[in-house]
């Protein structure tokens, strides 16, 4: 079952973004209190989710398949065609 944690004002502060040379942010520069919060946060996703995150070829594969959902670009599955 997902798990959702809301609390007043749980945005992580940032104190820096570091962007590559085209601008895009590639990281952040938090407090130590603030990398606490984020920790404790992190910990709330469960294990069955967060293998996606630490594998990037699928996480890009799910986006890529989520993109593509949303314009449109989706067909119907046979199941018993497989």
């Amino acid at each position: 079952m997902p798990v959702t944690a809301k609390q007043k004002n749980s945005h992580i502060r940032v104190k820096q973004f570091v962007t590559d040379t085209a601008g895009h942010k590639m990281s952040v520069v938090i407090d130590m209190e603030e990398f606490s919060r984020l920790e404790s946060i992190l910990n709330l996703i469960p294990d069955s989710e967060a293998w996606l995150y630490k594998n990037k070829k699928a996480l890009e594969s799910v986006e890529r398949g989520l993109n593509q959902a949303a314009q449109g670009k989706i067909k119907k599955l046979a199941l018993s065609e497989l």
